[in-house]
């Protein structure tokens, strides 16, 4: 795979997955809605930071560095503040309504790592290799994320999968 196919199979992955957060927050209110929202948002900026580096690839024959690409949703701060907005909406019917969207989302965002994996893999370019590696990082953290909300909205008694409590005792 050139490294070309790679950014485009890339932008194709995010921009569906983008689509599906958009979708889902415009069927939804409330608590679950501005979730999609963010994650479309933090979608469009993995779009947007690999049209720039195609771009520079094109143009300069050079990759973008991957210290370059940013995410919201990894920072402790953020992380916090979720955390609390989950605690206000825990008994909000709003996100029961949400699960079937956060499994849809859930779906993409696995198929979305599994697909950066394969251009890890593919591409035989060190530098583009450590990008896709860096967005397979960010994708897997999406993933937990989304999964961290269904738990928390179908109340599994786990979080970010740590058991909190079993029904045992």
């Amino acid at each position: 795979m050139t490294i070309e196919e790679a950014f485009l199979a890339a932008l194709e992955h995010e921009a569906r997955v983008r689509d599906q957060f958009a979708q889902a927050a415009d069927a939804t209110s409330g608590e679950p809605e501005a979730f999609f929202r963010l994650m479309a948002r933090e979608e469009q900026g993995h779009i947007d930071f690999l049209s720039h580096a195609l771009d520079r690839w094109r143009s300069q024959g050079e990759i973008a560095p991957p210290d370059g690409v940013r995410t919201a949703v990894h920072t402790a701060d953020w992380l916090r503040e979720s955390g609390a907005r989950l605690d206000r909406a825990a008994e909000n019917p709003e996100r029961h309504y949400a699960v079937e969207h956060l499994y849809r989302a859930l779906e993409m965002e696995q198929e979305v790592s599994r697909q950066y994996r394969k251009l890890v893999d593919a591409v035989d370019h060190p530098e583009a290799a450590a990008l896709f590696r860096r967005f397979l990082e960010i994708e897997d953290g999406h993933t937990a994320l989304v999964q961290a909300e269904i738990d928390y909205t179908l109340q599994t008694g786990e979080f970010y999968g740590i058991r909190e409590f079993t029904l045992d005792g």
